[in-house]
Formats: structure tokens, sequence, C-alpha cells
């Protein structure tokens, strides 16, 4: 066997496009970010005013305070695609920068010298786990600024001049990048590391005829072009501000992009197997061929911050790519291959074949699924509608995540605005108080009594959901007057709205998680309490298109009263607005299940068993399927597998014995 021969342009050409297709693939996922509400209004406002605000205009509590904007000209360049293209010019930005960011990145490897199957492999892994930042937010443009100045960077140490004349360097080109930067992310800061590191690398080669000069100049020249910026030094101190007291408070810590990696959501993009190639790709490199101080100084910085913080995932992904493909083209040019290999398309298929076999697990997963268009429970769409419909105004409470949202529905409205923001905005008390407000009850009182909220605005229940849903349905201070899965809103009987409170207050569905269990309970016991319940359930289905909580609820209650195809009807169209709950699907099944539909039944079940999440109930259907169908050795196999696993399954004891009974 010979060692592998460089791919032919016509093959890498085909394989080139293959790639980049997999790569849109990757990030063509429904639109999930609640941020992107905020970006879009901020930038709609700066090019209507031609100003830059710098007073505090998004939330009420501390409006027309001084403010730092962050982001601002993401924003602006953001809003142009959206106001012209609505959903699809979306989509644009997304895909543009992701194949500018991640192109760049190739094309540095190829400086590198990188050549063959490796490189194309792992540009298209970075761009997998750069999945999370693709949605329309501020790092999608520092992306590009970050892949650019490696580009910048890398291009003046392979063509070093030792006599080139300073002004001429072309290190000067970081300057423009970090005045760009500053003004639009406040990761600004990685612009220095990047730049740090090739200077160490300068200083590391300087025998060898490096100038470290001229890259120190330009530094030292980016940072007084950082200040360029409309709020100065308070804009550069954030990422200071954040690592020293922000990620301290209990607001940024319920954050879950900046706690630790989770490795169990990591699963699909093969994120441990990719640290392993990119760690010992460099070293297995630097044994052959040198040490790469560069590469080792950006590794040490970004893996660290990778593992610490989720987030940090897809810059150390993209900043990382171009070593990573140089690397790995390097391990593979030196392996030896079978001879079928040395054909142009046999190379040309490897490479695309394996672009596509890596994305696969990626485009397949169920919760983050391939598609155009809005993740609709992320935002309170239908809750706004209502909002709008009956004129509540006041002083609201929401969660941050929905503020954005607040405030493209109902900007400049001041009795809208929402009371905390995509950024947290607010003092430091405020940002306290809202976060124990909603897990404890003490809290809430003490941040209600402070502020006294006209209305009040969370998720719909979910396990997750704020606790402060719960104090609320439990508080007679408070009416739910609408629910769905998107959102949860309750008003102030004695306040703005009081009127809206008496006339539309829940008396018996919940808002909270904690309320879900008493409900059906009563609906057990009380024939009387059944009717009053239906009706509000009818009236939330009828309030929201999003409603599968809702319509689950109306399938239970028609397995209680044996209206077992209204029960189908119902669980049918809460398993197809969330088609991986567990939950959902069992009901499902048994609501199929005794309507005779036995077909129906098993296809539930088996859809419970291949969704994400526990289903230990599945050998015990399956036994119950199997009875019905009077294959009754089949069944008690079944049975016994289910209490093998899982003992404590009551359910599953009693059908094996009702099955014995039966037999004798």
């Amino acid at each position: 066997m010979e060692p592998l021969p460089s791919m032919p342009r016509g093959a890498l050409r085909v394989a080139l496009v293959v790639a980049a297709l997999c790569a849109l693939a990757v990030v063509t996922t429904p639109i999930y970010d609640p941020d992107l509400w905020q970006h879009l209004l901020v930038g709609k406002v700066i090019w209507k005013t031609h100003a830059i605000p710098h007073t505090q205009l998004w939330t009420w509590p501390t409006h027309g305070a001084p403010d730092v904007l962050p982001s601002w000209l993401f924003r602006v360049a953001l809003w142009p695609f959206w106001n012209l293209g609505g959903l699809w010019g979306l989509y644009a930005w997304r895909w543009l920068t992701t194949l500018v960011a991640f192109g760049l990145a190739y094309v540095t490897a190829r400086r590198m010298g990188a050549t063959g199957v490796g490189p194309l492999l792992m540009i298209v892994w970075g761009v997998i786990l750069w999945r999370g930042r693709s949605q329309m937010r501020p790092e999608t443009f520092a992306g590009i600024l970050l892949a650019v100045q490696i580009l910048l960077l890398e291009t003046r140490r392979l063509r070093a001049a030792p006599h080139a004349p300073l002004a001429r360097d072309p290190a000067w080109g970081i300057v423009a990048i970090a005045l760009l930067w500053a003004n639009a992310h406040i990761s600004y800061y990685l612009g220095f590391i990047i730049s740090g590191a090739y200077l160490l690398d300068d200083l590391f080669r300087r025998r060898s005829g490096r100038a470290p000069g001229a890259l120190a100049l330009a530094m030292v020249a980016s940072g007084v072009a950082s200040f360029a910026n409309p709020f100065g030094w308070k804009a550069l101190i954030q990422p200071l501000q954040y690592f020293t007291v922000w990620r301290h408070e209990p607001v940024y810590q319920s954050i879950g992009e900046l706690s630790p990696v989770f490795w169990d959501v990591h699963i699909r993009d093969l994120l441990p197997l990719w640290l392993g190639c990119v760690v010992a790709g460099a070293i297995v490199r630097w044994r052959a061929r040198g040490f790469d101080v560069a590469e080792a100084a950006l590794m040490l910085v970004c893996l660290t911050q990778a593992l610490s913080t989720q987030r940090f995932i897809g810059y150390a992904a993209l900043t990382l790519a171009p070593f990573a493909a140089r690397d790995m083209a390097d391990w593979l040019g030196r392996v030896r291959w079978p001879s079928w290999l040395r054909g142009g398309a046999e190379r040309g298929m490897l490479a695309a074949t394996a672009c596509v076999a890596l994305v696969i697990p990626s485009l397949t997963d169920p919760i983050v699924r391939l598609g155009v268009g809005w993740e609709h429970r992320m935002y309170p769409e239908h809750a706004c509608d209502w909002i709008e419909k009956h004129g509540v105004r006041g002083r609201a409470f929401n969660t941050f995540s929905f503020g954005g949202y607040l405030l493209y529905r109902f900007y400049p409205d001041p009795g809208r605005l929402p009371f905390m923001d995509i950024h947290q905005a607010g003092t430091k008390e405020i940002r306290y108080l809202y976060a124990w407000a909603q897990q404890d009850s003490n809290a809430w009182h003490a941040t209600d009594r402070k502020f006294h909220f006209d209305w009040v605005l969370l998720p719909g229940a979910t396990p997750g959901s704020p606790v402060l849903a719960n104090f609320l349905d439990a508080d007679s201070t408070w009416a739910m007057v609408f629910v769905d899965d998107e959102a949860v809103l309750w008003l102030r009987r004695d306040g703005s709205c009081a009127q809206l409170a008496r006339e539309y207050a829940y008396h018996y569905l919940p808002g909270g998680p904690a309320g879900i269990g008493p409900l059906g309970a009563r609906a057990a016991r009380d024939s009387t309490a059944r009717g009053p319940i239906r009706a509000e359930i009818e009236r939330a289905i009828a309030d929201s298109p999003f409603n599968a909580r809702s319509q689950a609820f109306a399938g239970n209650l028609a397995l209680l009263e044996g209206r077992f195809e209204d029960a189908e009807r119902h669980f049918d169209e809460a398993a197809r607005q969330q088609p991986t709950e567990v939950a959902v699907r069992d009901r499902q099944g048994l609501a199929h299940f005794y309507a005779g539909d036995l077909a129906g039944a098993e296809r539930a079940f088996r859809a419970a068993d291949s969704a994400p999440g526990a289903y230990p109930e599945y050998d015990l259907r399956l036994g119950q399927l199997l009875a019905a169908r009077g294959k009754r050795d089949q069944a008690r196999r079944a049975y016994e597998r289910s209490l093998a696993r899982h003992p404590d399954l009551t359910e599953a004891r009693d059908s094996l014995a009702a099955l014995g009974n039966a037999v004798r």
C-alpha cells in the first residue's frame, strides 16, 4: 500500500459542495432563541431613529437610566435581513454567516498545507459543534471576525519576511477587526487572545527570523481602536464584569448555557471524540513537525473555556477548526491506504460520504430537528395576543426569556414594557429579587411589595418551570386568565386589570405544575366538577393552537368518563404537538387501546419507547397488547420482563396475576 495521494481538483469541488450542503443542513433548524426578538427590535429602533440609544429603553424598573447597549452593530446588520426577507431573511443570515466563518477556516487550513479528506471532515464537525451558536445571535457576526483574524495572522506567519517594513506588516489588519468586534459583541477580547497566541509564537521563533514588534504594536493599536465605540470603556469592561461579578449572581447561574458541559446532550455531535481528535492530532503533529506555540495557546484557552462553560463550545470549534483540519490532514497523509483510494472519484466519494455520515446523527435529533420555521413554544405569542386584545397594561413581571418578545410586540408602550429583558437589565438588587422571587415565596412577596405588579407572564407549566407559578396559583391575590404551552398569564385582582381578572379568571386549571395532579384527583373523585373543568379546558384549547397540555387534560378526562374516541382525538393532537413527550405517547396508546385500535396503540407505545427519556412501562404495554390479541404466552413473558426490569411496577404484577387467573 502507498501513501494517500492529494485529491484531484474536480473531486475536491464535488466534495466541497457536499460538505457545504452538510454544513447548511446542520444549521437549518427551527428558530428557538428568544433573544432574537430584542435583537430585531433594537436594530429597528436604531435604523428608524438613526441613533444608538444611551439610556435604558427596554425595561420599566430602570427606564431612562444610563445604559450600555451591547452588540448594537450586529443588530443594525441583522435588521435589514428580517425587514426585507422575513423568516427567509433570517435563515439567509444564518446560512451566510456559517458558510463564511467556516469557509474562512477551511481556506486557512488549506494555506497551512491541509489537503484531502481530513480537512473537510474536521470543518464539518466544527459546524456541528457550532450549531447551538448558529441562531441569529451576535456570535454569528463575531464568528466571522474571529475566522478572518486567524486567517490573517496565519497567512502572516506562513509568509513571514524578516526584513519587511514595519508599516507594511499584515498584522495591522487586526486593528480594523478589533474596531468592528468591540461594537459587535462582548466577546471582542477573544481577538486579543488570538493575537496574543501568535505573538507568543513570534517570540518563540524569534531566532529564526520572526519579528514580533509589528504584531505587538498592532495589538496596542487594536486596544485603542476598541475604545471607538459609543460607550467607550464601559462597553469594554463588560467581559471582566461577567467573569468577576455577574457570573456569581443567581440570575446568571440559572442560565443553562453558562453552566459546565452537559455531556448527555453531546452524544450525537460526538464532542468527547472531537476533543480527543483535536488534542491527539496536535500532539502527533508536534512530535513529527515541531511544537506549534499559537495552536497550543489557543487550545489551552479555548478548551478550558469550553469545558467550564457550555456556551464556549462553538467558539472553541470555530477557533480550532483550521488547526484540527491541518493536523488531521497531516496524520491521514502519513497513513498507508489501499490502492483503490488512489482515484479522484473514489477520494471525492470518501470525503463526501464521511461528511454525510458525520452529520446524520445531528440531523435526526428529535429535540433540535431539521426544518425551517419557529419553535413556537419558546415565545409567548398567543399570550401577547390576549394581552393586546383585552388591553392589559401596568407593571409586568416576566421571565427574561420573554422580555425580547414582549418588546418586539409592544415597544414603546410604557404599560407593556418587560420587568426583565434578555440582558438581565437592572440594578444588582433587581437581578437578585428577580432570581429569588421565582424560587421562594417570601422573596416573591417582598419583590411584589416593592414593585406592586399588575400582571405576571411565565412559561407554560413543565417540570422545570419557575416555582413562582405554583405560588400564584395558590394566592387569591392573583387570577390566571390565559394558559397554553407557551406561556401563562396572571392578573392582579385589585390592580389595573381587576375587571379582566374577575371576568376571565380560571377556577380549576392550574398555571403551575404542582396543580396538575390535584386537578386529576378532583376530577376522579368529584363527578360534579367535571363539567366546569371540561369547560375551562375547552376554553384554553380555543385560546391557542399550542395547547398540548390542555389536550392531554381533556384526554385524561375523556378516559375517566369512558369517552375513548374523544380521548383518542385529544391525545393524537397532543402527540402531534409534542411527539417526543413520553407521557403523552403512553396516554395516547392507552386511549387507542381502550377504543379497540390495537394497531394505533402499538404505534403510540413504540413511539414512547423511541422518544428521549425513560419509558419503563414499555414491556407492560406490550404485554397488554399481546394479551388483547390472545397471545397469552408472549404476554406472560412481556410481563415477566417488565417485572424483572422494574420490580416496583405494580401494574405489571397485577396484569401477570390477572393473566394467570384467566388461564385457570
